[in-house]
């Protein structure tokens, strides 16, 4: 039988089948990443009602370009027949959903082995695949994660924590969904043994919020929020007002230290017994740390950003201008990359969005189709699996599929 959906041959994962039943944010994310580098991506929508994402006005044309979609009830019993089908040759299955709701269901890991031994199945959840009833079968979203992992409130201003934004906790988990992916492929790879791979993403987010975490944890010590934008431990680290707008930089390293302290007028302060030659940072414990910070922002507000930049370049200190969102596209750095680039959607219109990433040099990632419609490639997956026109049909009759 012909190939009905067919992915061109690119990136470096060129011939691997990935499937996904996944909406929103987190889970799809990964299975975007995969997409862009090579591999070929089913999209498994509810057969009832489409991914939430959908009302979406533009964001839906960059998460979900790359894939071929199928509507599809996975929980019924024919939808189920077609689903155990669908992963017979696939090499990673991706859900997202509270907790163990796919084994609550029947389609539990050792199912899917029967189907493919080989199979790298990630499970995504708020609160993981077990753990106590009062959290494993929550619902979770971005806050939600941030909130329970501790990050949220070691996010924000030194007077409320705030969550960081946009959606910080669905991507940071996406990320951990394709590396543990990726590493169990290679492990199967070489045993002919699948894995299955549980992702909380409150986990993720207590992992990403460690470094403070651990003075606490070994010692009691819990770091305080920022002050406006300034790092909450260090003082010449952080977000500084100048005459046109915001730069950040980090006064890090012992000649860096000593000549803006020249700068600012306060060198007599090098060479003391709290600041000896060599201090690599400042402490915000030292009894320097408010003057140093209130000489930096009287400077640097009276420069205008280019101004202040090439300063700081001129002393080997890292800084950048803080970007409006409307500068982006015409930043040098982001024209040499082509860091954003164009597609057209299925209705024919340009959608201008971030391009792939990371750059593979020998095998670069690309974007060769647009966000498929609902159900669109419903038919010729089912035909793939051997299905007739007669039973495709009877199934898109009795709503077990959405063909569009």
């Amino acid at each position: 039988m012909s190939k009905k959906v067919q992915t061109p041959k690119f990136g470096p994962l060129s011939g691997m089948k990935v499937v996904f039943s996944a909406i929103e944010i987190a889970g799809p994310f990964s299975a975007q990443m995969f997409a862009e580098w090579g591999a070929e991506v089913i999209w498994i929508e509810h057969s009832a009602y489409p991914d939430t994402i959908r009302v979406q006005p533009n964001y839906p044309e960059l998460s979900r370009r790359n894939l071929h979609a199928l509507s599809l009830n996975v929980f019924s019993e024919e939808g189920r027949e077609v689903f155990l089908k669908l992963i017979e040759d696939a090499d990673v299955f991706i859900e997202a959903s509270k907790g163990p709701a796919f084994a609550k269901r029947g389609i539990t890991d050792e199912l899917l082995w029967e189907k493919n031994k080989k199979l790298v199945i990630g499970h995504l959840s708020g609160f993981g695949q077990y753990g106590t009833d009062e959290y494993t079968h929550l619902a979770a979203y971005n806050t939600i994660a941030q909130a329970f992992s501790g990050y949220l409130m070691q996010n924000g201003d030194v007077d409320q924590p705030m969550p960081a934004f946009p959606y910080t906790a669905d991507y940071m988990a996406g990320f951990a969904v394709t590396s543990s992916v990726l590493a169990a492929v290679y492990n199967a790879q070489k045993t002919g043994i699948g894995e299955s791979i549980d992702v909380a993403m409150y986990e993720v987010m207590l992992r990403v919020g460690q470094y403070y975490m651990m003075d606490y944890l070994n010692g009691g010590e819990m770091c305080p929020r920022m002050i406006k934008g300034k790092d909450p431990l260090y003082a010449g680290c952080g977000l500084y007002k100048c005459s046109d707008g915001y730069i950040v930089f980090e006064v890090v390293g012992g000649n860096q230290v000593k000549e803006i302290f020249n700068l600012l007028g306060i060198s007599e302060y090098i060479g003391t017994e709290e600041i000896p030659e060599g201090t690599q940072l400042i402490s915000r414990k030292m009894s320097v740390a408010q003057l140093f910070e209130d000489k930096l922002d009287e400077y640097f507000e009276a420069l205008p950003i280019e101004e202040a930049l090439a300063l700081l370049a001129n002393y080997k200190i890292a800084g950048a201008k803080v970007l409006d969102v409307h500068e982006l596209q015409s930043n040098p750095q982001y024209i040499a990359r082509d860091s954003f680039t164009q597609w057209e959607s299925m209705e024919g219109k340009k959608v201008t969005g971030p391009n792939v990433m990371p750059k593979f040099k020998n095998n670069p990632g690309k974007i060769w189709r647009a966000k498929p419609s609902y159900g669109m490639d419903t038919k010729g997956i089912l035909n793939e699996l051997g299905y007739s026109e007669e039973n495709i049909n009877q199934l898109a009759k009795n709503k077990i599929i959405n063909i569009g």
